[in-house]
């Protein structure tokens, strides 16, 4: 039988695939209930840590080399992104209330805190870390066979399609309640499961492909502003 390798493009892809699902599953707490979540959780750490291992080369090249503007706004996102990762962790740790309940859980009520904003701040930042990356996933996809020989068809239809996306993703957001949430304040904007359940993920896609388009926008105005060599 064939070792499965994790560093070829197409498990690649379908690792990273799989953690945003389980990512957007995640979200939906009171669709599944409190064992669900913390089992979709778990899951999604775990392959989180074989994405990370995936990317080891990056991480240890981050030490070494110039910095400019681009590489520098690329560390300084992946590194508020393991930030924001590391807190969720910690904190689903501190309430879980059903796999690892058996460990202390001190400032339920902080902590349940810090756990909702962290994880309305990852949903921002990864759509950003996409954005950013969105080279190195169009290489992926052409490695695979994807893409090859419609650049320019794809180009178009690209940007027809980040564009709606940004625009369905503001309003998306505004449905959530993200804005809100995300200076660190309440909202009252819940879901109602019992209505519908696919257009809550439908939102959510559109909100990681808003901050998607941002972030690829930003890296090219960076890259203009940056002087020429």
């Amino acid at each position: 039988m064939t070792r499965l390798r994790w560093t070829r493009p197409a498990p690649r892809l379908l690792l990273d695939s799989a953690i945003l699902v389980l990512l957007l599953v995640a979200f939906a707490y009171w669709w599944q209930g409190n064992l669900a979540h913390e089992i979709v959780g778990t899951i999604f750490f775990v392959l989180l840590i074989r994405h990370l291992v995936n990317n080891g080369r990056w991480w240890s090249a981050a030490r070494r080399g110039p910095y400019d503007l681009r590489r520098a706004m690329s560390l300084i996102l992946t590194l508020l992104l393991a930030a924001s990762m590391a807190v969720l962790l910690l904190t689903s740790l501190a309430i879980s209330q059903s796999l690892f309940a058996f460990l202390p859980q001190p400032g339920l009520f902080t902590m349940r805190e810090m756990h909702w904003f962290s994880a309305y701040w990852i949903m921002a930042i990864v759509g950003l870390h996409l954005g950013l990356n969105w080279g190195r996933v169009t290489s992926l996809l052409r490695s695979i066979g994807w893409m090859n020989g419609r650049t320019r068809v794809w180009a178009v239809l690209g940007g027809l399609c980040a564009l709606a996306l940004a625009v369905q993703g503001y309003f998306s957001a505004s449905v959530l309640g993200l804005w809100s949430r995300l200076s660190f304040q309440y909202s009252l904007a819940m879901w109602d499961f019992n209505e519908a359940v696919l257009p809550f993920f439908g939102h959510w896609l559109a909100v990681i492909g808003l901050f998607a388009v941002l972030g690829h926008h930003v890296l090219r105005l960076a890259a203009l502003a940056q002087p020429a060599r």
